[in-house]
């Protein structure tokens, strides 16, 4: 495999892991967080618990994942790409990290142990934090897949040039 084909694919790969992890906090943030005001307080440490583990796994790792694949893309970028757009999304998502850290993590385990609705609410208004941090990944992160279909036109085009010589 070449260096230019290996770079492609850390990038590739690290694209298509945004769009799935953006559409995976998106609905983190607007579609499952919101309902638990309606879970009763009896069940809702075990709901929220259950919940929390499936989060993990679909939505917590992936996007580790796909931070790795950032900072590789950083590491190893293609020739045709702006580095700078690596960086600046690496930055941003960088930001969702830390608000999940500062502000997200330490609500979830206290609403591990309880339902509260004033911890629910600022769990709700936080998340605007990290959906601004994660849509400006995700728009420059659209930037570097518009470099990448522009990337791979101009190769079809030299290829069917050379066909046609």
């Amino acid at each position: 495999m070449n260096n230019s084909l290996f770079r492609t694919i850390i990038l590739f790969l690290f694209i298509i892991m945004t769009f799935y992890c953006y559409g995976a906090g998106m609905m983190d943030y607007f579609a499952i967080y919101e309902p638990w005001k309606m879970i009763d307080e009896r069940i809702f440490a075990d709901f929220h618990q259950y919940q929390g583990k499936r989060v993990i796994s679909i939505f917590v790792i992936p996007s580790a994942v796909m931070t790795l694949l950032n900072i590789l893309a950083v590491i190893f970028p293609p020739g045709y790409v702006k580095v700078k757009w690596l960086w600046l999304s690496l930055i941003a998502y960088a930001f969702d990290w830390i608000f999940s850290f500062t502000m997200q993590i330490p609500i979830q385990l206290e609403l591990e142990k309880r339902k509260d609705l004033h911890l629910l609410q600022e769990l709700l208004a936080t998340n605007w934090y990290r959906f601004t941090a994660d849509t400006l990944q995700f728009i420059m992160v659209c930037v570097l897949l518009w470099e990448l279909l522009k990337q791979a036109a101009t190769i079809r085009q030299h290829l069917a040039t050379r066909n046609f010589q």
